[in-house]
This record gives C-alpha cells, structure tokens and sequence, in this order.
C-alpha cells in the first residue's frame, strides 16, 4: 500500500469517528465499565471453583461444605461466608424455649466429647445439635462462664462458622409461636458474631449479635423470635451469603465471558458508528454460542484431565494433580486398555471406511446404469441412514442375538436361526468376542453404504459424456474407463467421504453402547466407550478427561496428515 493510500485509510478512520454520536460514546464507556465489573467477578468464580487457586481455598472449603450439607439435607445453600474460617463460630451455653413449646437445654448436663448422632439432653427434648459423619457435634470444656441467669457452665456447645446453617447449629421443631433465649459467645475475643434464626420453609426469621469472647461479666442472652409452628435452625453468620459465593463460583465462566463481551462491545461503540454495529450485534450470538458450548467445553477437559474430579462429588470439590492421570493411562494400570481400546478402534475404522468407499462406489455404479423405474431400489438403500442409531441397534441385537425368542436358541438371533435352516451353525455374535466386532460392522455397513451411494452417484451424474464417448472411440472398455475418468475425476468425492467417514468411525458411539456396551472382554471396546465406561460406570470423570484429550489429540493428527496427504493426490478438475 502506497503513502496516499495509508493517508486515505487513515483519514476514513478519523471521519467515521467523527460521525459517533456523544450518547453511543457514553454508552460504550459504561459497558466498559461493567464489563469489567462483571468479568473480574466471573474470573474470581473460576478461579475459586474450576481452576482451585489456592489464595482462595479457605472460601472454597466453606462452600463445598455447604453445598454437601445442603444436597444431604435435601434444601438449599443457606449459611454465610465467614471471613475469619471454621474457627470464628459460636459457643452455645444456655438455651430456653418459652410458647407452644417449652423446653430448657443447659450444655452443663451433656457429655464432653464428639457424637455422630444428634445431640439433645432428654428424648422428649425440643432443642438438639444435628450431626452428620462429616459434622460432629462438639462439646467442648471451658473455663467456668457465668450467666446473667445465676447458672455456671463449664462446658460449651461450639458451632464453627463455615458451613450451612442446617449443620453446625442447634435445632428446634416447635408446634406454634414461641420466643427463643440462648446465651452464646463469639468464639473470637474482641469479635463479635451473628447468629441467625432460620426457617427451613422462608429461611431467615431473626438475628442477634453474640458478644465477643473476652466479654467481662455475667453473661447477657440474646432473644430471637420463633414467628409459627415449624422447624428452626439457629447458626452464627459471617458477612456474606454462601448461596451467593456459590452461585458466583458455579457460574463463573458465563460471567466472565459476559463481562468480555460487554467490554468488546463498548469498545467497538467508540470506533464505529450504531449503524455497522447492528452487524456486529447479529454475528454476536453466533459467536458467543461457539464459545460457551465448543471451545470452553475443550478448554474445561483439559482442565478437568489435571484434578481429581469424580462424577460422583455432589459439592463439585476437586484439586489439581498434575499429570497423574496422564501417568495413569499412559504408564500405569490404564495403558494396556488405551492401547488395546485404540487398536479396537482403528480395526473398527479400517472396516467402515473400506465398506463406505467400495460399497459405496459399486452401488452408484449398478444404479447409474439403471433406468428410472429403479429410483424407488435407491431410495430403499439410502434411508437407513436416517433412522436413529439406537433404533437400529436394538433391531440388529434381535437379529444377531435374542433371549426372549421361544421359537428358537435362548440366545439364537434370526441370522443364525436362518443359517441353521440350510445346516450352518452360526457364531454367537455378539457374545463371543471373535465375532462381537463383526455383528457391530453388520449395522455400520446397513446404515452407511446407502449414503455413500448418494455421494457417489451425484458426483458420477456430474462428469461429462463426452470423456467415456472419447475413451470408447479409442478402445476403452468399461473397466478402463472405470480405471481412467471416474475413479480420477471422483477423487474429490472420495476424499470427502474418506475424511468424513474416518472422524465418524473413530467416534463411533451409539451402536457399540447399545449392543455390547464395550463388551464382551473389552472386544468392541473403541475409545469413546472406554471414555464413557470412565466416566459414567467407573465414575472416573478425571481419567476419562485424560483418555478423551489423547483421543481429541489422535484426531487432529491424523484428520490434519490425512488432509494434507489426500490433498496432493486429488485432482479438482473436471
């Protein structure tokens, strides 16, 4: 590009920012602003919850906590965030209930020590502490306390302050109304702490403030307020909801991509004018989509290949391990699998793209040479190939192998009912694992060659008469001109179909799952069922992470080498 060029673009530039209006200026910069906002809470949630950022461990343990607590108790997260950790709860003394209840606890008359089960002073007793195996109810000895009530206690309930407000807390189930008097402390000196009244209907009813530790005195109850009949939960509180650190934590990709896509767009506001924006804003979604659901998907597997992420954490709590898993598949217990499932997988490939391209090709070839009357024939060979996978499998394990059949074998299909007709004794297909591999390739090649065919025989249709009414002049019989023009001129359809049958049959799912589940002895056992059986049977979500980057990986290489290869040796002529 020429100087006068380069000053023309330039001056362009200028003009069409001259042209944006004050407003869209105004707007952009607060889009800047709370894009930023928006995306430094996302990368806080996402380094806090997927990417374990040890600054942030201490906020993690209590949210993890009140995620398993709340999922066995079957409410929502409830609770706070407490800044100080599990050490800055309550310690409980003294509690009375006074209304449609009565009931006195007094922690002086409970044993020392920890308990697995609920805690309560009699059996008829309204105040209790709930346990879990996790969360043991603790009492715990003290210097001896005085109460503004005359009692001494030496002996307190403490309830730390990480957590949900259903553990870690004392309990009442009352039948009415009542009025709620407990004498507690904070646990720290010089600090005091909330304690919070929930409903496990409307959730919190009341608070109070504990005093701090080191409180000179008798010491003074807080009064809370039990409004109606229910259950009731009483815990210390921090400074910020845990529901919310969690929902921020779970959600923090979203909002961080939110906040990148606000500061783009206030950033384009103040170089283009509204109306080229309006084609920015179409495209957006688009890309936003393929963001979310394509690349950040990647990007979180390979995240998730380096924890000890299992599918069965309800809390979604995990920690980086490093290579462990990739150790695992690749020099441990895991490598004789990923070796013989990836042999598995090539033979299966090998077989479907050999009957894709052959099958394929000579059907177009017997069709192509049929008249009309036979479109109804073509149509028959093409449609299975869209009738669901799943489908189709079922009625191929009827015909390869039954055990609902009274007519024949327990375990005798159709297939070999008719070969035992003319005195053949069929294999048991699916149950050995010689043939399991063979019975799957049966489905693969009802479904796949009538589409091949398709391929086939549009590109066949597309090549010029004049090349065979030539090569016929010449001599040519029909197998050279089969050698010569069409198999040259449908390169570029076979180098389609090839590249497309390969990704397919490598990620080869649907029928395997349905009629051998990877089975029998790992026979038909190709990658992306050893990576489901990982992650869903085994619930081994870290590992199957690993083997499925390896698989992704493979695929690249080799889709990328097959390209480049097939490239140099098709020929785009016609």
């Amino acid at each position: 590009m020429d100087k006068a060029a380069e000053i023309r673009k330039i001056d362009w530039k200028a003009k069409e920012r001259s042209l944006i209006r004050p407003a869209q200026r105004r707007t952009g910069k607060a889009l800047i602003v709370i894009g930023v906002l928006v995306m430094l809470v996302g990368l806080f949630g996402t380094l806090a919850s997927d990417w374990q950022v040890s600054v942030f461990s201490g906020m993690t343990a209590q949210v993890y906590a009140a995620r398993e607590n709340a999922i066995s108790a079957g409410t929502g997260i409830t609770g706070a965030f407490d800044m100080d950790g599990e050490e800055s709860g309550v310690h409980i003394y003294y509690a009375v209930l006074e209304g449609s209840d009565n009931d006195v606890m007094s922690v002086q008359d409970l044993e020392e020590g920890t308990s697995k089960k609920a805690v309560k002073v009699s059996k008829s007793s309204v105040i209790q502490f709930p346990a879990t195996k996790e969360n043991l109810v603790s009492v715990i000895p003290e210097d001896e306390v005085l109460l503004s009530n005359g009692e001494r206690i030496s002996r307190s309930v403490k309830i730390p302050g990480a957590g949900s407000s259903k553990y870690y807390s004392m309990k009442m189930t009352t039948e009415g109304p009542c009025t709620l008097t407990v004498w507690v402390r904070s646990s720290l000196p010089g600090t005091a702490r909330k304690v919070v009244l929930y409903s496990t209907i409307s959730g919190e009813t009341d608070s109070a403030e504990a005093p701090a530790f080191d409180t000179e005195g008798a010491l003074e109850p807080v009064t809370l307020t039990i409004p109606k009949a229910g259950t009731y939960y009483l815990t210390s509180r921090g400074d910020i909801p845990i529901s919310l650190v969690s929902t921020v934590m779970k959600y923090g990709i979203i909002l961080f991509l939110a906040g990148l896509v606000l500061i783009f767009n206030g950033i384009m506001m103040h170089l283009q004018r509204m109306e080229r924006m309006k084609d920015l804003f179409f495209v957006e979604p688009v890309l936003i989509f393929f963001l979310l659901f394509v690349y950040y998907p990647v990007i979180n597997l390979i995240r998730i290949s380096f924890t000890n992420m299992q599918i069965l954490s309800s809390s979604g709590e995990q920690t980086f391990v490093g290579f462990d898993n990739y150790e695992w598949l690749f020099f441990k217990s895991g490598s004789s699998h990923f070796w013989k499932s990836l042999k598995v997988t090539g033979l299966y490939m090998f077989w479907e793209v050999l009957i894709t391209l052959v099958g394929g090709m000579l059907l177009a070839l017997l069709f192509n040479r049929m008249t009309k009357m036979f479109n109804a024939m073509r149509a028959i060979v093409f449609m299975p190939k869209y009738i669901a996978v799943s489908t189709s499998a079922t009625v191929f394990m009827w015909i390869l192998y039954s055990t609902t059949s009274t007519a024949i074998g327990s375990s005798q299909g159709i297939l070999n009912y008719a070969l035992s007709l003319f005195g053949i004794q069929g294999p048991n297909w699916l149950i050995d694992a010689d043939t399991a591999l063979t019975g799957v390739l049966f489905l693969t090649t009802w479904r796949v060659v009538g589409y091949a065919m398709m391929i086939y025989l549009s590109a066949m249709k597309g090549i010029p008469q004049d090349y065979y009414e030539a090569a016929s002049i010449d001599g040519a019989d029909g197998v050279q001109q089969f050698r010569y023009i069409t198999v040259p001129l449908m390169a570029p359809t076979t180098l389609f179909l090839f590249v497309t049958t390969f990704i397919a049959s490598m990620k080869v799912f649907q029928s395997v799952d349905v009629m051998t589940s990877g089975g029998p002895n790992e026979a038909t056992n190709v990658m992306v069922q050893w990576i489901y059986n990982l992650t869903w049977s085994e619930h081994q979500t870290a590992h199957g992470a690993a083997v499925a980057v390896v698989f992704f990986i493979i695929l690249l290489v080799c889709t990328a080498v097959t390209m480049k290869w097939s490239n140099r040796r098709t020929n785009y002529d016609t």
